[in-house]
């Protein structure tokens, strides 16, 4: 008898591990989507950001990159960091679907003239987010374009590209971000 339940409790343990086992695994639950806002402010703006801190003293007197103020240092040091920008807008013109912000959190200029709120802003992304899309692409083109001119070490393209870039991303702005602000503009005679 006392063979006979050893095998069965064996068996009844064989049967309890096989059927676990042929459980599937709980996968970690994904991490959710990053906002728009989240996109921008912690990437777009932050490599945007370096990328001018970087090139701006490199500046000579007439606005364009000196040559004898860039090393190679400073020329790796741009093509990281357009590297990276590029990189970021390619994850914003990723997002599907296209949330500006988590509830709760305010965006920059909400609350001051011609500053708009995170729901306009969606309202905004809501009409066209192809349109951001296509933004976010161009922005990223651009971006690349800044990095193969720093791999080349081409200081009239490069610092041509790096001065177009606040426009290149203020057309955005302008478009989704902050429209009120285009009244402003256009009480100073300003087009865009």
């Amino acid at each position: 008898m006392k063979t006979k339940v050893s095998w069965l409790v064996l068996a009844a343990s064989l049967a309890v591990v096989a059927a676990c086992s042929s459980q599937k695994k709980e996968e970690a639950p994904e991490q959710a989507q990053p906002t728009l806002h989240e996109v921008m402010k912690d990437e777009i703006d932050l490599h945007a950001d370096e990328l001018w801190e970087i090139s701006n003293p490199a500046l000579g007197e007439n606005a364009h990159l000196d040559p004898k103020l860039m090393d190679d240092e400073r020329w790796n040091q741009i093509e990281q960091r357009a590297t990276a920008l590029k990189a970021a807008a390619l994850d914003l013109a990723k997002l599907d679907p296209i949330v500006v912000v988590k509830p709760g959190v305010k965006i920059a200029d909400e609350g001051v003239p011609y500053g708009d709120t995170g729901a306009e802003v969606q309202a905004n992304v809501d009409k066209d987010p192809q349109k951001l899309r296509d933004f976010a692409n161009a922005l990223a083109v651009h971006a690349g374009d800044i990095a193969s001119a720093a791999q080349r070490r081409d200081t009239e393209r490069a610092g041509l590209l790096i001065g177009q870039l606040d426009g290149v991303c203020e057309d955005c702005h302008l478009e989704y971000w902050y429209p009120s602000q285009k009244k402003l503009l256009q009480e100073y005679g300003i087009e865009r």
